[in-house]
C-alpha cells in the first residue's frame, strides 16, 4: 500500500558518512547565519487570528518545512479525490472531512459534529456543522460530498482509489463500472443542506474510520473547472481548510499560506506550510542547517546522527505511522507450502526478539500476528504459541509434513526487493540462514526490483512462491487490514471460515462483539501460518527543538512525534503543534516562497 498520508512526509533515503560529515561543516557554517527570532510570540494572533501559547515564537516564524523524496513521484494533483498516488506534497489541506482521528487513533468529529448508524444497519447519517465557508464565499454543505463522491464513482474520472469504496457505499461498484449513473450512488442529502447520508450495500460498521476519507472538493469549484485540478493553481484554488495554495512547484517547493476567509473550528497556531521537494540526496545535513524541520530516520540512519553531538542530543520520535508489518508470504497452493505443518515450522523458526535487537532496534516489534498492538482489535498474548521461537518443536512439525531433518525438501526460491527503512537486506539473509540451519532446508535467496516483485506476486496464479512483503493500513479499523488475506484477496490463502468471520466483523457494530470475532480471525490466520509474521516497523523521527505541542506527547500506547495519518485536515495534530522560541539556537534561515 502506498502511502496515503500526505501530511506525513514520505520516508527519505538513508544517509551516507559523506553526507553527514558535509552535514555538520555546513552547522558550524549556518550557526552563523541568520536564525529564528528568538523573541516571544505568547499572546500574540498568527495570521488566522489564532492567539499564540505561552513559550511561541513570533508570529511571523510559524511556518513548518517539511522535506519529501520526490525519486520515482509524479506530482498531479493536491486532493485525494483527483489522484491518490500523484497527489503532491501537502496534499488534502483544502478541506475538512466528515471526521478526524486524535492522537489516540479514535476517531473524534470533523465537519461532521456527530452521526448516527440507522436502525436497519444499511445506512450512516452525518451532522455537518453550520458555518463553515469556501473561500469562494460558499457554505460547505452535504452537495460538496454527495459531489465529490459521484466525481469519484465517474468512470471517466477513472480515479486510482475506486476500490476503497466498491462493496461498500450502495450502487457505487455498478457507477464505477459505468452499468448505473453516478446520481445512484447511495450517498445524499437528507432532511436539510447539513445532512448528509451514506447507504451502504449491507451493514458496515466501519463507515465512520472510513470516512476519514471524506476530504470533499467544492461542488461550485467542481462544476465550474470539470476535475478537481483547480486546486494546482494558486489563482482558482477553492479551500474551506486553514491553508490556501500560495506556490505550486513539483519539482521543488509546495507553499501553503494561511486561508485568512477560514471559519472553521480547527485554527492551528501554524499558519504557513512549506514542502520541500529533493530528487534525493541526504537529508541530515538539510536538517542540521535548518533548512527543513523534521527528518525521518532509518536504523543506520541514527548510527550515524549519534556521531553528531547536536543531533544526538535530540530526542527521537517513534510511532507506527500506518501500523506497516514485514512478513514472509507463501503460495499455498503448491507443494511444500501447501502443508500447514511446513508453514508452521518456519513461523516457529524465527527468533523475532533477537533479529530485531541486531538488525532494526529501536525501529521495530516483533511480529506475533497481522496487527501491530495498538491497532483496533490488534491481539498479542492468545497468538504467541503459534509463532513464538521454539526450533524444537520446529523440527518435529517439519518432520510430521514428512521432511525429517531437512532430508526430502524441495529447493525453495525466497523473493525480496530492497527497501533501506527495513533493512530488508540484512533481514531476509538473517532469516534465511535460520531457517536453512535450524531446519535443514535450503532456501535461495533471490532479488528481485520493486516493480518486478510486485508485478509477479499478484499474477494469478501468483509467481512467488515465498516472498517478503510489508503492507500498510489505508484505514483504521480491524477489517481493513485482515482483509489482505481474504479469499481472492493479495495472497491464495482461501479459507471460508476466516471470509465468514470477516465479514460477521464489518456487520457487527457493538465493540465487544466485534472484539471476539476479530480475535478469533487473527488465532486462525497465525496457527494456519499462511505467513510469518516477522515485524512490525516503527517509524523514527526528529525535530527541530523548536517545533513543540502536544501532537509530539506520548499517547496512550506510548507513541510519540505526529501520529498517523500526519499533520493535515485528517488529524487533530494540527491544533497541537507549534514553533516555539529558538532558545538552542538552532538555524533556521526563512525559506523562500514565504513572507
Amino acid at each position: 500500500m502506498s502511502d496515503l498520508s500526505s501530511g506525513q512526509p514520505a520516508r527519505l533515503p538513508h544517509l551516507t558518512r559523506r553526507g553527514f560529515l558535509v552535514g555538520a561543516s555546513a552547522l558550524s557554517l549556518a550557526a552563523c547565519g541568520k536564525s529564528q527570532d528568538t523573541s516571544s510570540g505568547a499572546g500574540t494572533k498568527n495570521a488566522l487570528g489564532l492567539k499564540l501559547p505561552a513559550g511561541a515564537a513570533s508570529a511571523g516564524d510559524q511556518y513548518y518545512v517539511l522535506p519529501f523524496d520526490s525519486t520515482g513521484a509524479s506530482y498531479k494533483a493536491l486532493d485525494f479525490y483527483e489522484n491518490v498516488y500523484s497527489r503532491a506534497p501537502l496534499a488534502d489541506q483544502f478541506n475538512i472531512p466528515l471526521v478526524r482521528l486524535n492522537q489516540n487513533y479514535q476517531i473524534v468529529p470533523g465537519a461532521a459534529g456527530g452521526w448516527e448508524q440507522s436502525a436497519d444497519k444499511n445506512s450512516w447519517t452525518f451532522h455537518l456543522r453550520k458555518g463553515i465557508m469556501w473561500s469562494d464565499g460558499k457554505e460547505l454543505t452535504a452537495a460538496d460530498y454527495v459531489e465529490t463522491l459521484r466525481y469519484s464513482a465517474d468512470p471517466k474520472h477513472a480515479w486510482d482509489f475506486s476500490w476503497f469504496w466498491s462493496g461498500v457505499i450502495k450502487n457505487y461498484t455498478d457507477a464505477v463500472a459505468g452499468k448505473v449513473p453516478t446520481s445512484s450512488i447511495g450517498v445524499k442529502q437528507g432532511k436539510d443542506k447539513y445532512t448528509l447520508v451514506i447507504e451502504t450495500e449491507g451493514p458496515v460498521a466501519y463507515i465512520p474510520s472510513a470516512c476519514l476519507y471524506t476530504t470533499p472538493l467544492s461542488a461550485a469549484a467542481l462544476h465550474k473547472y470539470g476535475s478537481g485540478s483547480y486546486n494546482i493553481n494558486p489563482a482558482t484554488c477553492v479551500t474551506c481548510g486553514p491553508y490556501t495554495l500560495t506556490k505550486f512547484d513539483p519539482t521543488a517547493q509546495v507553499v501553503l499560506g494561511p486561508n485568512k476567509k477560514y471559519t472553521g473550528p480547527f485554527k492551528p497556531p501554524i499558519d504557513t506550510l512549506v514542502g520541500k521537494i529533493y530528487a534525493g540526496g541526504d537529508m541530515l545535513p538539510r536538517f542540521q542547517t535548518g533548512q527543513v524541520d523534521q527528518l525521518s530516520v532509518t536504523p543506520l540512519d541514527l548510527k550515524i546522527a549519534a556521531k553528531n553531538p547536536k543531533t544526538k542530543a535530540l530526542h527521537l520520535y517513534k510511532n507506527p505511522n500506518d501500523f506497516e508489518i514485514w512478513y514472509t508470504f507463501f503460495d499455498t497452493k503448491k507443494a511444500p507450502f501447501d502443508n500447514v505443518k511446513v508453514r508452521q515450522a518456519l513461523a516457529h523458526s524465527v527468533d523475532r526478539e533477537s533479529l530485531i535487537k541486531s538488525l532494526l532496534a529501536p525501529l521495530a516489534t516483533p511480529a506475533y500476528g497481522y496487527l501491530t498492538p495498538g491497532y483496533p482489535f490488534a491481539v498479542e498474548d492468545p497468538l504467541k504459541p503459534y509463532t513464538n521461537y521454539d526450533p524444537a518443536k520446529a523440527k518435529s512439525l517439519l518432520a510430521q509434513a514428512g521432511y525429517p531433518n531437512g532430508k526430502g525438501f524441495p529447493p525453495v526460491k525466497f523473493y525480496w526487493w530492497a527497501n533501506a527503512v527495513s533493512n530488508t537486506e540484512a533481514v531476509v539473509q538473517a532469516l534465511t540462514h535460520t531457517w536453512n540451519s535450524v531446519l535443514g532446508i535450503n532456501i535461495q535467496l533471490q532479488q528481485l526490483d520493486k516493480t518486478t516483485f510486485y508485478a509477479r506476486m499478484n499474477k494469478k496464479p501468483t509467481e512467488i512462491q515465498m516472498g517478503f512483503v510489508s503492507y500498510g493500513m489505508d484505514y483504521f479499523d480491524a477489517s481493513n487490514m485482515l482483509s489482505v488475506y481474504k479469499s481472492d484477496g493479495r495472497h491464495n490463502w482461501n479459507n471460508a471460515q476466516y471470509d465468514k468471520l470477516l465479514a460477521k466483523g464489518a456487520a457487527e457494530s457493538k465493540p465487544q462483539a466485534r472484539q471476539e470475532i476479530y480475535t478469533e480471525a487473527q488465532v486462525q490466520l497465525t496457527r494456519e501460518a499462511p505467513g510469518v509474521f516477522v515485524f512490525h516497523l516503527l517509524y523514527g523521527y526528529y525535530y527541530a527543538p523548536y517545533m513543540q505541542g502536544k501532537a509530539l506527547s506520548k499517547n496512550k500506547n506510548g507513541y510519540d512525534g505526529i501520529q498517523w495519518p500526519g499533520f493535515g485536515a485528517t488529524s487533530d495534530s494540527l491544533q497541537g503543534l507549534y514553533v516555539a522560541q529558538n532558545k538552542q539556537k538552532w538555524p533556521r534561515p526563512k525559506p523562500n516562497g514565504i513572507s
